[in-house]
């Protein structure tokens, strides 16, 4: 009898412990939301670098011409490394010969206004692991275009601009609630080569709007943030038609969040955060032949939250920690007349656990 009695009452003390625990996981819907701003952040300055990158030269549909060596020079020796007679590059803006473009040999027009346009759609399905929390779930539409700029008096007249803007429909599922999140986001993008190094930079602020469905009822609250990322490559030519490029992405992400009171009662006030990135890539391009490229793309994100407390009824809530994650993808492009087609897939695996995709179009003027 004392031992059926010691049985119910742990079973009943777990019961009250785990639904004590459930109903106070709703309270970190900011934490989630904000982990989620900076991974948000991350795609975007990671699509606005790849995007623009085609618009390094303003008369990408001037075809190359086969190259002739002059008299008496080395046709093995052209751009420092070994090159197939009769071929171009696979990135004329890798060199330094003055010439732009994908395919190598394209001149740069300084005198255009705009370069061209472009469209892309990310798709993201992944499971998101904080140290000593629920997994959440989360899936996400983002759909971003840009402009493309000329030639820019910045870092010595000789950098190129961009201008882009995009939507955002997420949603972050626990057994506990669900937070649906839409919101739209701008951003500024400038970039330079030096010879075979380049230096780009994104700005970007944005704004989500989130509803979260309690057992108790809906919570609703605004995330606002603002960011820069800075990302900085290396070109190492392996030969006329494979490129190899590692690189160093750094940003920061400020996000502020709004004091509201939950339909449970509790009365929640949450300081804005701030979240370092720092992602470590490689990725490696190969012209196919025919106007199709392929390359193949790894990073490794890593976080750290500065700021973001946040008290119910004035008690001080646990932080939640999230370790980094690393991403793998693969892409093939292709042009056709002066538009470029791509498309993009990939996995994550780490902290977040998940797949990702998208398309990307455009068109150059």
């Amino acid at each position: 009898m004392k031992y059926l009695y010691t049985l119910l009452s742990t079973a009943a003390i777990t019961a009250v412990t785990t639904s004590a625990n459930a109903i106070s996981s709703h309270l970190y819907a900011n934490t989630v939301t904000t982990h989620n701003v900076a991974t948000i952040q991350q795609t975007i300055s990671q699509n606005a670098f790849l995007s623009f990158a085609g618009f390094m030269s303003t008369n990408t549909h001037a075809r190359p011409q086969k190259y002739t060596p002059m008299p008496n020079e080395n046709p093995y020796a052209t751009y420092g490394h070994a090159q197939v007679y009769g071929t171009t590059p696979l990135y004329g803006e890798f060199n330094d010969d003055g010439t732009y473009g994908r395919s190598g040999g394209d001149t740069l027009n300084t005198d255009a206004m705009l370069n061209g346009l472009w469209a892309k759609w990310h798709h993201t399905n992944e499971d998101v692991n904080f140290d000593n929390f629920d997994t959440v779930t989360s899936k996400s539409n983002m759909f971003s275009f840009g402009i493309a700029g000329g030639q820019s008096e910045f870092i010595g007249g000789l950098s190129k601009w961009g201008l882009f803007a995009g939507y955002v429909d997420a949603q972050q599922l626990s057994h506990d609630y669900t937070i649906d999140e839409t919101g739209g986001f701008f951003g500024l993008y400038n970039g330079n080569k030096f010879g075979k190094f380049g230096l780009y930079v994104t700005l970007t602020g944005g704004i989500l709007s989130n509803t979260v469905d309690t057992t108790f009822g809906s919570d609703e609250y605004t995330n606002m943030w603002a960011g820069a990322m800075l990302n900085t490559t290396y070109d190492i030519a392996m030969d006329s038609t494979f490129t190899i490029q590692p690189g160093l992405q750094t940003g920061y992400t400020w996000v502020e969040t709004d004091n509201y009171t939950t339909a449970s009662g509790d009365i929640l006030n949450n300081k804005s955060t701030g979240i370092f990135q720092i992602a470590p890539t490689v990725r490696a391009i190969k012209h196919i032949g025919n106007e199709w490229y392929g390359s193949a793309n790894i990073q490794h994100v890593m976080f750290f939250t500065n700021g973001g407390d946040i008290t119910a009824n004035d008690v001080k809530l646990n932080q939640l920690d999230i370790d980094g994650y690393t991403e793998y993808s693969l892409s093939l492009e292709k042009n056709i007349s002066n538009f470029n087609l791509s498309a993009t897939f990939g996995r994550r695996d780490g902290a977040h656990n998940g797949w990702i995709g998208g398309v990307n179009i455009k068109y150059n003027f």
